[in-house]
């Protein structure tokens, strides 16, 4: 649970070793580069490196050739040189070849379907014998082939029939379509196609004429349309042998232009004199003696080392090094933001307290094993980051179903604190569960505020900041007066000790809020800020007593929050015992109704509650906990790893 501590690296040496510097130091090394202008850009006779990458343009060729191919992107050895005009020539080749097989495949797809289409047209037409080319070549009459819904047909069949200049001829005949040919003079065509029109007849256009008989025809082009597909598949065939011919080479070229492209994009960052370059990285201090070691190949390459804390110009990144469990929780937190450099990391607290709040709310071992299996398939089979934490806070659920006795609801089968009951404590005698519940979730919140405060004020201890430390409102005076209200609240109810004396109040009561309320001057003053008499008093008590009052507020808001952890363990009991008393009346637990019931009960409950619960957690992290502690952000350490799976943007 810690934030890796970062060395910041001034690199200087010859211009003409840049490349061989970066391929050998940065790329692919835990180097995480800076704007080496902002360092030096005072300097005199400093320049910003000459721009242009002379590999860009073919590089964006290799991708789109590779996607042309169908090849994914991926890395493959390279040869330290190749020509650029031979890679460019070699894509070409590629890409024609390619294109000349794909169209050739499109082609022949297009025809395929296209008599495949036909086909299914003349269907319909096998009803006639005649010969398809003497209908086309038609000297006096025309003719129409479609369809007409068979509503239609049936009502004006008899009209048609009677029609001279008309001759309908039903080809098929469906219970929703009749299918047909209608032949007419050539003087009457107008007339009559209007007059089917108006009857809703749908004209079917061959695209293709087809010859001889319906029956020839279709045998003809169906044997056509196999034909096509078959050379189809044979182009996707030679396709397919020329991606696997050319795979090995092309990843190669293509990886040799990524990495070298990745080099040459460095320079942005990097600054020149007239001889020498300069280039500034963070590096983890774990990582810089390995570092060293690459740099002693090259004599003339100079390295200055800074420690982080001396560093102004730039702002640390953050690199996270946690346990298994809080890596599992660290989405979560990123979702926040990173902390920064100077900032204790909370992944985790987080991980801890979201399972402990997680558990307490919904404790069942039935349901809980259940919810770790799902979020054990979740991570392990779909790959879901969102798994591991399901898994986590389902064994929590499991552990305090144990604690709770619950097994899918029942209270029965294991002894333990059953919430609907009832518990005696010595000079109390009986007292709720309930009621008990609710209290001892207050005081996890208590617990857990002091607790966020304590880090607030190692934060500040980092930060060399005054007001964390001790004035501000989660530093030692807020830690000092919100102790201090409870204690006196404590001593009041449960022993009848009245602290609200003035020994009391002015040093833990009053003498904190006095702080909180000048915590500006007070802090710049501790700090040697000559300017702390800048504020007046009016501007320090206008806007420092509504903060003051929501400070206050805050405090009772975010202890009467975590109220909510008994809540929905109180919750969960009664959806539980209403899922119970359904399968009771629909015939117990024994019959096969009441199992069904119990079964999309429990169903029901672990999915609508497990993500209830998962969201109030949520917020009493985000809300109640790292809102008195944490500031987040943070910069992700992003060392130049190459991908070479990713387009270019």
């Amino acid at each position: 649970m810690s934030v890796v501590p970062m060395k910041l690296l001034t690199l200087a040496g010859p211009l003409d070793k840049f490349d061989q510097v970066v391929s050998a130091c940065v790329i692919d090394q835990p180097f995480h580069p800076e704007n080496a202008l902002r360092l030096m850009g005072q300097v005199k006779g400093v320049l910003p490196m000459e721009g242009g990458n002379p590999y860009a343009a073919l590089l964006r060729r290799a991708e789109e050739v590779a996607r042309e191919a169908g090849v994914a992107l991926d890395y493959a050895p390279f040869p330290e040189k190749l020509p650029r005009k031979e890679l460019a020539a070699y894509f070409d080749e590629v890409e024609g070849k390619v294109t000349a097989l794909l169209r050739r495949k499109e082609e022949l797809e297009r025809q395929g379907a296209e008599a495949a289409a036909v086909v299914e047209q003349l269907e319909y037409l096998r009803g006639i014998g005649t010969d398809l080319d003497e209908l086309w070549d038609l000297e006096y009459a025309r003719f129409r082939y479609g369809y007409l819904p068979r509503e239609t047909y049936d009502s004006f069949q008899e009209t048609l029939n009677q029609e001279e200049d008309i001759l309908f001829v039903p080809t098929s005949v469906g219970p929703r379509r009749v299918y047909g040919v209608y032949f007419t003079t050539k003087q009457a065509r107008s007339r009559v196609d209007m007059l089917f029109s108006s009857l809703h007849f749908t004209r079917v256009n061959l695209e293709v004429q087809p010859h001889g008989t319906a029956e020839r025809a279709i045998a003809d082009l169906t044997a056509q349309a196999a034909e096509k597909r078959a050379q189809a598949a044979q182009a996707e065939e030679e396709l397919k042998q020329l991606r696997e011919q050319e795979k090995g080479r092309l990843l190669s070229d293509y990886a040799y232009l990524r990495y070298h492209s990745e080099c040459r994009q460095l320079r942005q960052y990097a600054c020149r004199s007239r001889d020498s370059f300069y280039l500034v990285g963070w590096v983890p201090e774990d990582a810089l003696e390995e570092l060293r070691k690459k740099m002693e190949g090259f004599d003339q390459l100079s390295c200055v080392v800074d420690v982080a804390d001396d560093v102004e110009r730039f702002k640390p990144p953050t690199k996270l090094k946690n346990p298994f469990l809080g890596r599992v929780f660290q989405p979560f937190l990123e979702m926040y933001g990173l902390p920064a450099y100077n900032e204790t990391d909370p992944s985790l607290l987080m991980a801890v307290t979201y399972c402990l709040f997680f558990g307490i709310m919904f404790g069942d071992l039935g349901q809980g094993l259940c919810l770790a299996l799902l979020g054990l398939v979740l991570s392990k089979v779909k790959g879901m980051w969102l798994g591991s934490i399901i898994t986590c806070c389902g064994l929590s659920g499991a552990l305090f179903g144990c604690v709770y006795g619950s097994v899918f609801g029942f209270e029965d089968i294991l002894p333990g604190f059953k919430i609907m009951e009832q518990t005696t404590l010595d000079g109390l005698g009986a007292v709720s569960n309930v009621l008990l519940l609710l209290v001892l979730s207050i005081a996890l919140g208590i617990f857990m505020l002091l607790l966020v405060m304590a880090v607030n004020i190692v934060n500040g201890v980092r930060q060399h900041n005054f007001e964390k430390i001790l004035f501000g409102p989660n530093g030692a005076a807020g830690i000092l007066f919100y102790a201090g209200v409870l204690f006196a609240g404590l001593a009041g109810t449960a022993f009848g000790v009245n602290l609200l004396v003035p020994a009391y109040v002015l040093p833990v009561l009053l003498l904190p809020l006095v702080l909180m309320l000048f915590r500006e001057p007070l802090s710049r003053l501790l700090a040697g800020d000559a300017q702390w008499r800048d504020f007046s008093l009016g501007e320090v008590l206008g806007t420092g007593l509504f903060e003051l009052f929501e400070t206050l507020l805050s405090y009772l808001t975010n202890t009467l929050s975590f109220m909510r952890i008994g809540a929905y363990a109180i919750t969960h009991v009664g959806l539980m015992l209403v899922v119970h008393m359904l399968a009771g009346l629909a015939g117990g637990v024994g019959g096969p109704v009441g199992v069904l019931i119990l079964v999309l009960g429990n169903a029901f409950v672990m999915g609508f509650e497990g993500l209830l619960v998962g969201i109030q957690v949520l917020r009493l992290e985000f809300y109640e906990l790292f809102g008195r502690f944490y500031d987040d952000g943070g910069v992700p350490f992003v060392p130049r790893k190459i991908d070479y799976t990713r387009h270019t943007d």
